[in-house]
């Protein structure tokens, strides 16, 4: 079954199935054992199992199951969830790093243990104050992007920031689309895709209006696009777009899951042709 850690302002608890965050914003949380997450080649799951002080990690190969590496870290982490579909990251594309996120019920401050892949060692944790959620990982490892929350609510607004992993402090201010410097964030993910390279994330939020937006992160160079989807429907319908890369990376196209294309976005210049309303 899989568990998810709700990434909440309640007390420590697996949740089946998705789990918004009752006051800490909409935060998709973490995923404890299940799937993990895979690397970019596909040939290495890893997946983490937090107890009530303690978290086991392994390195389990997806060829046969063989359980290559495996530790115990001190805190309760989790692999972190990126969108409400069940998309799991936290591991650079370049396959030297591991991020987990940590659960459990702490307004005060936020912890991201980070990791070696190849030996499973500790390399440090990474303390933020207040709520803050796993985004993207750049390509090599170096720079976590994190989601800050600024209020409460399932519709708290939010600021995406990134923060060195060699000094543990946020890297200047919020990302932001400049072409709209003063839009403000809110709205949950739902889906996600990331470009061959791994510079690229893509992500459908759904906002509490019907309204929803791709957000392009450029995790290589610090710059975010928010591109605005021409349609008002209901968050249950938005939730149930996916997202995929066409063209050698240059459309990104949402449809409905196992269905006809609803619009392709330009990764070049933004541009949204749309076809069908979900």
């Amino acid at each position: 079954m899989l568990k998810l850690i709700a990434f909440a302002l309640i007390p420590f608890a697996l949740v089946a199935g998705n789990a918004t965050a009752a006051k800490g914003g909409p935060a998709p949380g973490v995923v404890a054992g299940w799937d993990g997450t895979v690397d970019a080649s596909r040939a290495v799951r890893y997946v983490a199992l937090p107890a009530d002080s303690t978290t086991a990690v392994a390195a389990v190969r997806v060829s046969d199951g063989r359980v290559l590496r495996y530790t115990t870290i001190r805190g309760a982490y989790g692999i972190p969830l990126v969108a409400f579909d069940g998309t799991a990251e936290g591991i650079s594309t370049d396959g030297k790093t591991l991020v987990l996120a940590s659960v459990g019920a702490n307004q005060s401050q936020t912890r991201f243990a980070v990791l070696s892949t190849g030996t499973l060692r500790l390399q440090q944790v990474t303390t933020l104050p207040g709520v803050w959620a796993y985004d993207a990982l750049s390509p090599n490892g170096r720079l976590l992007y994190a989601t800050q929350y600024l209020g409460s609510g399932a519709n708290a607004r939010y600021n995406v920031r990134s923060v060195s992993l060699v000094t543990g402090k946020p890297v200047g201010g919020a990302i932001i689309d400049r072409r709209e410097p003063d839009e403000e964030m809110n709205g949950a993910p739902w889906a996600r895709t990331r470009s061959a390279n791994g510079a690229w994330a893509y992500t459908l939020y759904a906002k509490p209006n019907g309204t929803g937006f791709v957000h392009a992160l450029d995790t290589a160079k610090r710059r975010a696009f928010c591109v605005d989807l021409p349609w008002r429907t209901s968050v249950e319908r938005l939730a149930a777009v996916r997202l995929s890369l066409a063209d050698d990376g240059r459309s990104l196209e949402l449809a409905k899951r196992g269905g006809n294309r609803l619009a392709v976005v330009d990764t070049t210049t933004f541009k949204v042709t749309a076809y069908a309303k979900p």
